[in-house]
């Protein structure tokens, strides 16, 4: 689930998204955490989703995560709209209000109180947060952390779940099936491409880490950055993954580095690697330079 939301995450075309963003955290008081059963909770997220869409909301991603207390709350991602239209069943006419920061607080806040004092859940305002986000990929960055996870990290445990969670969950997190996302881009490597990639990786993640004022959370990152590429599984460690979120820019100028320095990326460089094996082949090379060009066009076509 956290790696499929994440996925998701990393294709959103921001772009192409309409709307003003907002950052939504609702949260439910811990000390009712056994009548919060996953069927409230989503009955909650249906009927806030409804009410935000007739208040200009254009676009929304949620997901679900527990708390070091096990009790679930939800982090939101809302796009909404400048202006939107409310039918006035008195004057019998659309009215036409605007959607300003305040007002979309106001709304969020308010209407959450009220679904939460409806099942008797006994919430406050002072535990919601909604915030303009200043930056949409570094708010979905920090939705998405739990992706990197192990499953023994508190909000991914199924020991910190209450017991009517962890058979029957439901969904942990969804989205409006309306926002604009990129194609998916199949890039394929060799094994060294690909290993020499990922040491590039780890390079820039920790010169952002080393950018990073507070001193605690950068020692912090700086360590979870060279951290990255370990693996005590011999069998794992050779095709493990690039976990960490990098921009689209840098990985284009990585594997631009890279296809200068000589190494075989792209569709490109796999056609190069057909035509030298067979002319390598007529004209009798190499058996050492055929062997190795052979497999890296193998791992090429696996990529």
């Amino acid at each position: 689930m956290a790696r499929r939301n994440s996925q998701y995450l990393q294709r959103i075309d921001f772009e192409r998204v309409d709307g003003t963003p907002y950052a939504v955290t609702l949260t439910l008081p811990a000390w009712q955490m056994e009548q919060v059963t996953p069927v409230v909770m989503h009955r909650l997220i249906d009927v806030m989703i409804k009410y935000l869409r007739r208040h200009g909301m254009l676009h929304f991603h949620w997901i679900i995560e527990f708390t070091a207390r096990r009790m679930p709350h939800i982090h939101m991602s809302v796009w909404m709209a400048d202006r939107y239209e409310e039918w006035d069943r008195h004057l019998r006419q659309y009215i036409v209000w605007d959607n300003n920061e305040s007002a979309v607080v106001s709304n969020v806040v308010v209407k959450w109180l009220e679904l939460t004092e409806a099942e008797g859940l006994h919430t406050s305002s002072n535990s919601q947060d909604v915030q303009l986000i200043d930056g949409n990929e570094a708010w979905l960055v920090y939705i998405a952390k739990h992706g990197i996870r192990g499953v023994k990290h508190y909000q991914r445990a199924l020991d910190n779940m209450p017991d009517e969670w962890r058979d029957g969950a439901g969904a942990m997190w969804g989205h409006d099936r309306k926002m604009p996302v990129a194609d998916d881009s199949v890039l394929p490597m060799d094994m060294r491409a690909f290993h020499q990639f990922r040491r590039e990786a780890r390079k820039w993640c920790c010169a952002h880490a080393c950018m990073i004022k507070d001193p605690h959370r950068r020692a912090k990152a700086i360590g979870q950055a060279r951290r990255s590429n370990r693996c005590c599984r011999p069998e794992l460690s050779v095709v493990r993954p690039v976990s960490v979120w990098i921009p689209k820019d840098v990985t284009i100028s990585i594997v631009k580095g890279l296809r200068s320095r000589g190494y075989m990326i792209g569709w490109d460089a796999y056609q190069w690697g057909v035509d030298e094996l067979a002319r390598l082949r007529d004209e009798g090379g190499s058996e050492e330079r055929r062997r190795i060009l052979g497999k890296s066009l193998m791992e090429m076509l696996r990529t």
